[in-house]
């Protein structure tokens, strides 16, 4: 009953419940709220916060500002100077105030689109460069900087008194581009954004990268750097390995051949670089689409194709051969007679590449979220982290494993949650306590008491039973004020993933996720989080009906073996394991668990290329020889194993497994800075 309830008191504890992760909000706000009884006939009950963390002001506008989004392979490791490698690298974010200015440290080309607008061209700048010499409206505003040459450093912003970042509106996803002089855009007016590679992201609707230079072959050979190699490196010159734990592309494009017969690279070895190449890139990108494409010379036909063929026969199914026959014509669409396109040509090979790509990715996908309106499933602006389906219905997005939860940033001064039948759920505004609404459904009032006008953050989680969803755990959109909008809120730059069974659900834990060690460790490292897993979760797959966590961690749905879960959705940098405590009495022989556990960690590598695997040793100590064992045998130096005995006493315990909250936060004390020295911080 409405009412029924006060509001201090936590939900009623439940068998196995699941845990559920907290907003990290930001932005503008500046209003706390005060939430009581929902307006449907839903009870909220306010619980405390399991981590007290301040909300976010806005933006400094510094280099490590986390509004500030950079594309393309920057070398950040100097927090005063960030530098783009490469072509084509640029910057993105959104500020409040009039005016914008840009440092540089010496001379430097860039191109600056303010609100979406032309990209206006700075020559020769230095210094602070005033980017609007004519004061813009009072508001919100956007800003894109793509440099072009000279000293390309960039030193940060400076705002009017008052004034900061937001996280911009970016696309989910990215497509890369690989290639030579005709990639990078040479000869014509803009270089880079003119060339195809930067049209064709901009038409999907992506971020986009251009991983080339003038001169570059395939293989290197004769003096010519080739990018079979030179690919995997943060600049286009040196010999830094690349970190592909950074961001993972959606798709790939590849253009090269053009510069190798000049070097005497035969077709032999051009078709054995191209295979290696292919097979390489799959390594670092496990889902992404791969294009080859024909050169416009029509060089190496005959061996790309065939590199093409041989990966496609060796099971990735996900690698195209793109036929650019009569894409341009001879006089019109070229600068010079060396195949360097002008922008007209680069125009025309965007307008055939893209719909190929399209197609491949599903343009409707790529596209969806452009044309959701605010608050609806689908709007760019509302992040969802962990396993949902957002692809079998564009009205309703369902979450799946335990601790899945979505969070965004909007105006005005209220905020209802649609929900299509009953389930629980907790919500947290402006990063305050998160408050408990008890079997809720309808149009669900998540601001009672209106909130002050401005910018605002929202969090919401659906409550889980074990680490299944009991009720309709459907989200349908948000009902905003009239006028009201969405933003993007700002969002940590790591992932930490926790694979496990009921204790890392957080069973027995007083406010579910939000106590269990996996909630706190990525709440006091600043990463986002995900909890892969169920109550009564084993490793080994054997006759009983207990689910497997070695045949399920690949899954979407714990509890279905379709479909497989799409891991270029997101990329985890640390993947902590705790498993091993339901196989014992299952007649699982050390061998076996030690071989599942193999496996499971080389799936783990196969969908992380960049993360770092840490094996807990189970708190029971059930199979930590075999665990540690595992480890050894995958021979991977970025896989670690933890002796967690001695973690946790008895005291720490609801039961004779399960961590209570006080030994949840014992185990967050140990893990959080094992994990964090692994991270850099």
């Amino acid at each position: 009953m409405p009412g029924s309830a006060p509001r201090h008191l936590l939900p009623p504890q439940r068998e196995d419940p699941l845990p559920m992760r907290r907003l990290l909000a930001f932005v503008m706000a500046t209003s706390l709220f005060i939430l009581g009884l929902s307006l449907s006939t839903t009870t909220a009950h306010a619980a405390p916060a399991a981590q007290d963390t301040p909300t976010r002001a806005l933006g400094n506008g510094s280099v490590t500002d986390p509004n500030i989004v950079y594309t393309g392979r920057w070398d950040l490791s100097n927090a005063t100077a960030a530098v783009p490698n490469w072509t084509g690298g640029y910057l993105q974010t959104a500020f409040t105030g009039t005016t914008v200015k840009v440092k540089a440290r010496n001379a430097v080309n860039f191109y600056v689109s303010i609100d979406g607008g032309a990209d206006v061209f700075h020559a020769g700048v230095k210094g602070t460069v005033n980017l609007t010499p004519t004061p813009l409206p009072q508001g919100n505003h956007t800003l894109r900087v793509s440099y072009r040459s000279g000293d390309t450093v960039f030193q940060g912003l400076v705002l009017d008194a008052g004034a900061g970042t937001t996280a911009p509106r970016v696309p989910g996803k990215l497509i890369e581009f690989v290639g030579d002089s005709i990639t990078a855009g040479a000869l014509t007016d803009r270089l880079a954004l003119d060339a195809y590679g930067w049209k064709t992201g901009e038409q999907l609707g992506m971020r986009h990268t251009q991983i080339a230079r003038a001169g570059y072959c395939l293989v290197g050979k004769d003096g010519c750097v080739g990018l079979a190699t030179q690919f995997f490196k943060t600049g286009s010159t040196g010999d830094q390995g690349w970190d592909f734990s950074r961001y993972q592309a959606n798709a790939v494009v590849i253009n090269l051949g053009t510069n190798d017969i000049g070097h005497g690279v035969t077709g032999p070895e051009f078709q054995s670089a191209y295979t290696a190449l292919l097979r390489d890139i799959r390594a670092k990108y496990p889902n992404a689409a791969l294009f080859a494409v024909q050169t416009l010379k029509k060089r190496y036909l005959t061996e790309t194709k065939a590199a093409v063929s041989a990966r496609n026969g060796a099971g990735d199914a996900k690698v195209y051969y793109v036929d650019t026959s009569g894409w341009l014509t001879d006089g019109t669409d070229y600068e010079d007679g060396n195949g360097h396109p002008n922008e007209a040509g680069h125009t025309k090979f965007a307008n055939r590449l893209a719909p190929i790509i399209g197609a491949k990715l599903s343009a409707a996908t790529v596209k969806a979220a452009t044309a959701a309106a605010p608050g609806q499933p689908g709007d760019p602006n509302i992040k969802f982290s962990g396993r949902w389906d957002t692809r079998t219905s564009t009205t309703a997005y369902t979450p799946y494993w335990a601790g899945a939860y979505f969070r965004t940033g909007f105006t005005g001064r209220t905020v209802k949650l649609k929900q299509r039948n009953a389930i629980d759920l907790w919500a947290s505004i402006d990063g305050g306590p998160a408050v408990f609404f008890d079997e809720a459904k309808g149009t669900v009032n998540l601001t009672p008491t209106p909130l002050a006008a401005g910018n605002h953050t929202l969090q919401v989680n659906y409550q889980v039973i074990a680490g299944s969803y009991h009720g309709d755990a459907v989200f349908q959109g948000l009902t905003l004020d009239s006028g009201a909008t969405t933003f993007a809120p700002a969002t940590p730059k790591k992932l930490i993933e926790f694979v496990g069974d009921s204790i890392t659900v957080g069973t027995t834990t007083s406010q579910n996720a939000r106590t269990a060690y996996g909630w706190l460790i990525g709440e006091r490292l600043g990463a986002d989080h995900t909890q892969i897993a169920q109550g009564g979760a084993a490793l080994v797959d054997t006759a009983d009906d207990r689910m497997s966590l070695e045949q399920q961690f690949t899954k979407l749905n714990p509890n279905a073996t379709t479909p497989t879960w799409d891991f270029s959705r997101y990329q985890a940098n640390a993947v902590v394991i705790n498993l091993g405590t339901n196989d014992v009495g299952r007649g699982v022989s050390s061998a076996q668990f030690q071989a599942s556990y193999t496996s499971l960690l080389r799936k783990v590598r196969t969908a992380y290329p960049g993360a770092w695997i840490f094996a807990l040793r189970t708190f029971s100590g059930r199979f930590g020889t075999e665990t540690q064992a595992a480890v050894t045998a995958l021979g991977d130096t970025r896989a670690s194993y933890i002796d967690t005995t001695g973690w946790l006493s008895t005291g720490d315990l609801s039961d004779s497994v399960h961590p209570n909250d006080q030994g949840h936060r014992t185990i967050t004390t140990r893990l959080a800075p094992i994990i964090s020295a692994k991270l850099g911080g």
